[in-house]
């Protein structure tokens, strides 16, 4: 048992010696610190950088038509439905027309009524100005035919204006697509009664293709240009748009903008989808170091810079753009140029430890 403690108690004498033996080396002055370490590094320097708005909107058609009818009436026929793809010109629907179509053939016999009443008026009127001068017909009486001829004459005129006014009506009993384009919407039937001003009987949305609205901050505004490429997201991929203009007004209320982007044809592309899109902005000159220099910290991100021989931890602020997320970061502070920055492997350095520039 003496023996066994005895043990014990030699090795804990050669520990305490051992410990305190490295204290005191580490005391002593010219004591050997840590080796320095090998570190690649790169110079911290202006470059040019593709810059992005980020954005989102809702997909609007480009024409996108509301149509209804000019006169009331009774739905005689309907003749598309949603999703038919139709051509200008094309009926989509008519009123029951008896009544217009008696009214119209009425205004034209009295049209036609008054254009013969009006060439016997004429040619009276003419036979008896020939012989105005011959003493044979009174000339109140050349001048009573005159004012005959002239007031057939007007008479022409009102019933030529009733026909076409009825020929309008009559024309207005149908629906007809004004633009080439597909029927998004449809609220009309056979036999339902249908009047100006009322619900819209048809949305046609125009074959001229689709855009973006997308709103913007008012301080954004100015960053953008017409032609500028926009890329706008979708379930099945990107499409790439192009940059019309922003509207020349602010909402007063939320302070934003709007911009518009014309977008290409594409199936993915719906009508009142909200969607985010990409804004390539003019690039930018900017400091900026690789990303694998950037260490994540408590307070955002830090780089190493190498000065006399050892590293120190400089916060670094970034810019707000896009950069090249394969490569480079931008800094907005935190950093000059021409310092040199290690370039990999930062985070296993701390503060003053010693580095060698890897040759």
């Amino acid at each position: 048992m003496l023996k066994f403690l005895a043990s014990r108690t030699g090795l804990l004498f050669c520990a305490v010696l051992i410990v305190a033996v490295l204290i005191w080396r580490q005391l002593q002055p010219g004591a050997p610190a840590d080796p320095p370490v090998y570190v690649t590094t790169v110079t911290a320097q202006v470059e040019t950088l593709p810059d992005t708005l980020a954005v989102s909107g809702t997909i609007t058609p480009v024409d996108e038509v509301a149509l209804n009818v000019a006169e009331p009436g009774t739905l005689a026929g309907v003749y598309v439905k949603v999703g038919e793809h139709v051509t200008r010109g094309k009926i989509l629907a008519s009123l029951d027309s008896g009544e217009l179509a008696a009214d119209a053939a009425a205004a034209r016999s009295q049209f036609l009524e008054a254009q013969a009443n009006g060439a016997a008026s004429a040619r009276a009127f003419a036979r008896a100005e020939s012989i105005r001068d011959s003493g044979a017909i009174a000339p109140e009486v050349v001048d009573q035919r005159g004012a005959a001829a002239a007031a057939q004459g007007a008479q022409i005129g009102a019933a030529r204006a009733d026909a076409a006014a009825a020929a309008t009506r009559l024309a207005a009993a149908s629906v007809v697509a004004p633009i080439d384009g597909v029927i998004a919407a449809a609220a009309a039937e056979p036999g339902q009664y249908a009047a100006p001003g009322g619900p819209p009987l048809f949305t046609l949305v125009g074959d001229t293709g689709f855009q973006l609205l997308a709103s913007i901050p008012q301080d954004d505004v100015p960053l953008l240009q017409p032609g500028m490429t926009a890329t706008v997201t979708l379930p099945g991929g990107g499409v790439t748009g192009t940059v019309i203009g922003a509207d020349p007004r602010i909402d007063p209320v939320t302070h934003l903008g709007t911009v518009r982007v014309a977008l290409p044809a594409n199936p993915g592309l719906i009508a009142g989808a909200f969607v985010q899109a990409s804004i390539d902005l003019a690039p930018a000159k900017i400091l900026a170091v690789p990303q694998s220099a950037l260490v994540a910290d408590a307070a955002g991100f830090h780089v190493m810079v190498v000065d006399h021989g050892a590293v120190a931890a400089r916060p670094v602020t970034l810019a707000a753009l896009a950069g090249d997320t394969a490569a480079l970061a931008p800094i907005a502070a935190g950093l000059r140029a021409g310092e040199l920055v290690v370039a990999q492997n930062a985070a296993a350095l701390h503060d003053g430890q010693s580095v060698r520039l890897s040759p």
